[in-house]
């Protein structure tokens, strides 16, 4: 953040949202659980929340986020109990920064973080 940002600018992420209530209702979001609770069953645990303020692109690529597999920041296992949510505040498209998918990815090692190439035929866009 540099001096003098405000509105949607001003803040670019909170962590541990999980401690406000507001926040908190998104986690308990009834969809997602029961989504959630399809791949790992009802012991359900939030172990990591944050709120990421994506800002509009400033015409530099910044809505990229960098290719990665949420698994490298979690110290505990089994990696088959675990299970990352979000949900967009906004509307999303490939074009502002939605999330993707690189089929099989779950299954093997863990990859180097890189930026993928605009629309990749070989990810499936969720937004």
């Amino acid at each position: 953040m540099k001096t003098g940002d405000q509105g949607e600018y001003l803040y670019g992420k909170a962590q541990d949202v999980l401690w406000d209530e507001e926040f908190y209702e998104y986690a308990r979001y009834p969809k997602m659980l029961d989504y959630v609770e399809s791949f790992i069953g009802p012991n359900v645990m939030g172990m990591h929340s944050m709120f990421i303020n994506k800002q509009p692109d400033i015409g530099t690529n910044s809505f990229r986020h960098p290719d990665h597999q949420d698994l490298h920041y979690f110290p505990f296992r089994p990696a088959n109990l675990i299970v990352a949510a979000w949900i967009a505040c906004v509307l999303i498209t490939v074009n502002n920064g939605c999330l993707y998918v690189l089929p099989g990815t779950h299954t093997g090692d863990l990859y180097p973080h890189t930026y993928p190439e605009p629309k990749d035929e070989s990810l499936i866009y969720l937004y």
